[in-house]
């Protein structure tokens, strides 16, 4: 699921993801990795901020350490 997220944006191409799948890993996520902050032994960075109106993949996304990329 991230690792679509991950492509959609570097390619430039925002895809529509299944939400309810989203959810799941999002939940999944959290669960696995429940602290913000994470170690050096963790393959992820720390959390990043979500705005409030992000959606599930964004917000995965954040709670996995990604940002998305600014094309502006």
């Amino acid at each position: 699921m991230t690792h679509t997220w991950d492509l959609s944006q570097s390619l430039g191409h925002p895809h529509e993801l299944d939400p309810e799948l989203a959810e799941f890993a999002l939940a999944t996520a959290r669960r696995v990795l429940p602290d913000p902050r994470r170690d050096a032994d963790t393959p992820f960075a720390d959390v990043r901020p979500a705005p409030e109106d992000a959606d599930t993949h964004h917000r995965l996304a954040a709670w996995l350490g990604r940002t998305p990329l600014n094309r502006d």
